[in-house]
């Protein structure tokens, strides 16, 4: 642990977070547009580019990309619009900075300044990510997915979470599983019913805690997806034959084994 006090520590940690989070609304934003780029062209585009308003385009000055700060001054005495266009500005950029901020206070209040409390913040900023693009354009990325497996794999090489052998195994299985359901949903209806972005997700989710963990994390996106699928068609903010991203809901199950291991089941 570290010798910061535990209030410092966690302000400490919602700074941060506020400062991911602005990388992660942006990362977020450009990464889905940015597909049909060269792959020098997008690290250049995301790292260097300027940040610009969406509308007009015109160059936002530095003193409007201060983390959700700015965003609030910029609400209470310009009426929440772009200084060039005076477009509202979208609130998905607070949400997104106050989303990881929180949930980065989150881990280290339940980790610790340790080895799991680092591992399991850049976890959770991996599926934030993954979630917001796939929640605005039905897409799981690569660039995420991956990144996110190999990484499961590296930190469980030290058996942090679980055994590297079961790692490898939780990988594995955790992409077949999805990919049997796949076919098999094909074959009986002539219909995909998700994309193979999940199947990736979860065998990035595998590496992470193994296949015991699978079970309950495919259980928990279920029945999430299920419970918030069905109140969204009653509020009549879907029809009842639109998609459902899947991935956040596989987030939700690999953020509640992350807190409580598998003990669920």
């Amino acid at each position: 642990m570290s010798s910061l006090s535990l209030p410092y520590l966690l302000l400490l940690s919602g700074l941060l977070g506020l400062m991911i989070g602005s990388f992660v609304s942006l990362l977020s934003w450009r990464l889905p547009r940015l597909m049909m780029l060269e792959e020098d062209e997008q690290f250049k585009a995301i790292t260097f580019g300027g940040s610009q308003c969406p509308h007009c385009e015109a160059k936002i000055p530095w003193y409007r990309l201060i983390p959700f700060f700015s965003w609030l001054l910029i609400r209470l005495f310009a009426g929440g619009k772009c200084h060039s266009c005076e477009e509202k500005i979208s609130p998905r950029y607070p949400l997104i900075e106050l989303a990881t901020a929180a949930a980065t206070v989150a881990m280290v209040w339940f980790f610790g300044l340790t080895t799991e409390g680092i591992a399991a913040v850049i976890f959770t900023w991996i599926l934030i990510t993954i979630c917001v693009i796939d929640l605005e354009h039905h897409l799981i990325l690569d660039n995420l997915s991956l990144p996110l497996l190999w990484i499961g794999l590296l930190f469980n090489s030290q058996s942090l979470f679980t055994t590297p052998t079961d790692a490898i195994w939780g990988a594995v299985i955790g992409y077949l599983i999805l990919w049997l359901i796949f076919h098999g949903f094909k074959l009986i209806t002539g219909k995909e019913g998700m994309g193979y972005g999940d199947f990736k997700m979860l065998a990035a989710l595998g590496a992470w805690f193994g296949v015991a963990a699978l079970p309950q994390i495919i259980l928990i996106a279920a029945i999430s997806s299920l419970l918030i699928g069905l109140i969204a068609i009653a509020l009549k903010l879907k029809k009842l034959d639109s998609p459902l991203a899947f991935g956040p809901f596989l987030a939700i199950g690999g953020w509640t084994t992350l807190i409580i291991g598998t003990n669920m089941l």
